[in-house]
């Protein structure tokens, strides 16, 4: 992927090292340590090869305490990185796989016992991707996982990263609210305590996808009857005559 073109230049004249400009968009790599590589060829490279080698630990915190919380702990096996389409930065458009972007594990080790703005948009996209792999270890069709996996990360971070769940994330908020959870912004997503608040929540949106999954065709009216009511907001009126009917 090409992201930009920058120049080399001097650190300083009794240094003797030499500096490159890197884009906006690596950012969230400030700091990290690189491997630096120099291939000959036809068009030599100078390659930057980040050391990625802590994100994981954070990587497994997170999936320990998420299935725990979804109850789901005794039932599936440890993360396995292969289960995830790996990238450096997250896509910027929907996929069919499940994209683990490594800039947003960055950015969580960064991020302290509670997160700011970035820190939260990067926890949601990590916890959409690990609650989907979840779902798909419990059962749950890829369809239905991403849209729970989108759903968890919303009810957990009250950040949207899902492309075309608004009917999933809506259901999901609703739930929890029944459960009486809301996140007590801002928080630790490694803080055992505030997944314990979690569990009830969490666990009701897993029993009803687990529920849409067996009887798809209530899951079709619910979604069908959530965009006519969404449609009617708009239009003036439109709730008080459906009130009085």
């Amino acid at each position: 992927m090409y992201v930009s073109t920058s120049k080399i230049r001097s650190a300083g004249r009794t240094s003797g090292s030499i500096e490159i400009t890197l884009p906006p968009a690596l950012q969230a790599f400030t700091g990290l340590g690189c491997r630096v590589v120099v291939r000959d060829g036809l068009q030599p490279e100078i390659v930057l090869q980040p050391d990625f080698s802590d994100v994981w630990s954070l990587l497994e915190a997170l999936w320990g305490k998420l299935s725990h919380a979804l109850g789901a702990a005794e039932s599936i096996g440890e993360v396995a990185p292969g289960a995830f389409m790996l990238t450096l930065l997250p896509p910027r458009h929907s996929q069919r796989g499940l994209p683990l972007a490594y800039s947003d594990l960055v950015t969580l080790g960064k991020g302290g016992e509670k997160p700011a703005k970035d820190g939260l948009e990067a926890l949601a996209r990590v916890l959409s991707v690990l609650a989907a792999a979840i779902a798909l270890e419990l059962g749950l069709e890829q369809k239905f996982a991403l849209g729970f996996g989108d759903a968890v990360a919303y009810v957990v971070t009250e950040v949207s990263v899902g492309f075309g769940t608004d009917f999933e994330r809506s259901m999901a908020v609703s739930l929890s609210r029944q459960a009486h959870f809301r996140p007590p912004l801002p928080f630790s997503a490694f803080d055992d305590e505030f997944w314990l608040e979690c569990e009830p929540a969490l666990r009701r949106i897993l029993d009803q996808f687990r529920s849409w999954q067996s009887k798809p065709e209530r899951y079709e009216a619910a979604q069908q009857l959530w965009h006519r009511a969404l449609q009617c907001e708009s239009v003036p009126g439109c709730a008080d005559q459906h009130a009085a009917a």
